[in-house]
């Protein structure tokens, strides 16, 4: 299935080149208990004047967000409940960035630590 979606989402930012980018991230959450590592695939799309939209998922937990150059807010699912999400993002070289997330739900809060590659 994320193979497929992958091929999918390589493909669309093929035809979009400039406003459409493929994401991949490995995320980090519950820094402060037991830390889970998942991964990640989405879409960015570059609104101009360092603002974007997108989405992304890891299967079960998904959510859109909009940021600008300095963060972003999001609202999503964890697969049970309604999540939401404001953190920092701060671009490490010209296509790998570093997100931290604080994620709100209705049965607990974490800190989320992604790493994106962006295509």
């Amino acid at each position: 299935m994320k193979k497929n979606m992958l091929l999918s989402l390589l493909l669309v930012s093929y035809i979009f080149p400039k406003d459409i980018s493929p994401i991949i991230s490995i995320r980090y959450d519950n820094l402060d208990e037991a830390i889970a590592v998942t991964d990640a695939i989405g879409l960015k799309f570059d609104l101009g004047k360092s603002r974007y939209t997108g989405f992304d998922t890891d299967g079960t937990d998904s959510r859109i967000y909009l940021g600008w150059s300095f963060g972003k807010i999001g609202l999503g699912h964890d697969g049970e409940n309604a999540e939401y999400t404001i953190g920092a993002s701060y671009e490490v070289v010209d296509n790998i960035g570093l997100d931290l997330d604080y994620v709100m739900g209705d049965d607990s809060d974490n800190i989320r630590l992604a790493l994106n590659i962006n295509f």
